[in-house]
């Protein structure tokens, strides 16, 4: 898809991990968890395909090696700072940007390509992936006003009681129309943690009257982050299975 890019986000420490190798070179099934979310993105044929790095970033490279570009995090400022380093690599592309994180080993082509078509046919800019889960694994919250239109994404821990009972969780994959999304990522705040949030965007298209396209999956295994030693022995369970 010629007028496609991915951005994939894998600059964190990766700290519950318990160990100083970067989180997305842990290894499932014998390759770096970021290996297998390369391999599922390219069977999309994106055009350009660009990993944020960050924490020891020299390593990651020598492990993933060619076949991506490499746009560089140095300070870790929230995973709106992140994707604002990759404009440089992507500044030619016309088209939609595919945005998803390296620690998603188990998300699939059949979803990202329903993701990609669906945001194909959106006239507004932002079409994202959310999952419906009882259990929310510390995801951010799909705020929807009272006519169902999704109005924001809520961080976990800046959730109302009322907004953590909402089962609908947001993935953190998105496909964004390109001009929006670097015409809008400027506008992003500060956070109260001193972090600029991806996740702003929804607000800021609601704000600017976009609707904010969904596609939603209910299965949690294929949009679950790997954050802990225990994820990534449940990603290896369900590997098998």
């Amino acid at each position: 898809m010629n007028n496609l890019a991915v951005i994939i986000l894998a600059a964190g420490k990766g700290t519950r991990m318990k160990s100083d190798l970067p989180k997305v070179l842990h290894r499932l099934d014998g390759k770096p968890l970021v290996q297998h979310v390369i391999d599922t993105v390219q069977t999309l044929s994106p055009a350009e395909i660009v990993l944020v790095v960050g924490h020891r970033a020299d390593l990651v490279r020598e492990k993933i090696g060619g076949g991506v570009k490499y746009a560089l995090q140095v300070e870790q400022l929230g995973t709106g700072h992140a994707v604002v380093q990759a404009a440089d690599a992507l500044k030619d592309h016309r088209g939609d940007v595919l945005i998803l994180y390296g620690d998603m080993p188990l998300v699939s082509a059949e979803t990202l390509e329903k993701l990609v078509a669906a945001q194909a046919e959106n006239p507004d800019p932002l079409t994202m992936l959310t999952v419906t889960a009882d259990n929310p694994r510390g995801f951010g919250r799909i705020v929807r006003d009272s006519a169902g239109n999704v109005i924001a994404i809520v961080e976990e821990a800046d959730c109302t009681p009322e907004q953590l009972a909402i089962n609908e969780l947001n993935t953190g994959v998105y496909c964004i129309r390109a001009d929006w999304l670097w015409a809008t990522l400027p506008k992003i705040t500060l956070s109260a943690k001193g972090e600029y949030y991806l996740t702003d965007l929804v607000a800021l298209a609601v704000a600017e009257g976009y609707s904010v396209q969904v596609l939603t999956t209910d299965d949690l295994t294929e949009t679950m982050g790997i954050n802990t030693p225990e994820h990534l022995a449940e990603a290896e369970t369900i590997l098998k299975r």
